[in-house]
């Protein structure tokens, strides 16, 4: 189906509904840009995170579509045009986060190397709108919580059957096909995140050494 340029879809596997009941109240919040259809996609009993979002992917005719985990509370009301509008800014940008490294680490856990999220800036909401001037960093890869495409690119649900390294996976996806990631400059933090304070990493380094093989030894 031909991409629709006046519609956003927001995509989110759904496993606990009091977290995702909330996030949906923040998507209904945003203001939405005129002529702009807003479309919502929950995907429950996935098996991955990557059949997930393949599933959503190809259930939306949306030009632009974010990924989001349904604990991530979007308090930039101007979201949705601010991602458009950046979009928009260089057709060579496929995927915008809202945390990102500029550089992967060698060891490939994101976490523990330098990320780029805020801005130098320290303003209150009530005069804050992000401005085109504010900037954004070109980064390799961005963290899962949210990931905003314009370019429809398979998840790599044949290597990454779990629900880890997805998002550095799709990052490296997408350079592979020549697009360029983007973290915009947040003076005020964009979103909220309630992440469990322990997270579940049984696999993590199963997928870490899968990612590594696949992407890293093939680094440019």
């Amino acid at each position: 189906m031909a991409p629709d340029e006046n519609k956003i879809c927001f995509i989110i596997c759904v496993n606990d509904d009091l977290f995702f009941n909330e996030c949906v109240k923040y998507i209904h919040w945003l203001e939405v840009p005129e002529g702009m259809e807003v479309e919502l996609l929950e995907i429950r009993d996935a098996v991955s995170m990557t059949s997930g979002y393949n599933e959503g992917m190809r259930s939306s005719n949306a030009k632009y579509k974010v990924y989001m985990h349904q604990d991530v509370f979007l308090i930039n009301r101007h979201f949705i045009s601010d991602i458009v509008s950046l979009f928009q800014l260089d057709n060579s940008i496929g995927m915008i986060g809202m945390v990102g490294s500029r550089k992967i680490p060698e060891h490939c856990m994101m976490w523990n190397g330098s990320r780029v999220v805020r801005g130098p800036e320290r303003v209150s909401w009530d005069n804050y709108r992000y401005k085109r001037e504010d900037g954004f960093w070109v980064v390799e890869g961005i963290d899962g919580l949210l990931m905003a495409t314009q370019y429809d690119v398979p998840w790599r649900e044949d290597l990454f059957d779990g629900w880890d390294f997805y998002d550095l996976s799709q990052s490296f996806e997408m350079r592979r096909r020549g697009y360029h990631i983007i973290v915009p400059v947040q003076n005020h933090i964009w979103f909220n995140h309630d992440d469990k304070t322990i997270l579940s990493l049984w696999d993590y380094n199963k997928y870490r050494k899968i990612f590594m093989k696949e992407y890293m030894e093939k680094r440019e």
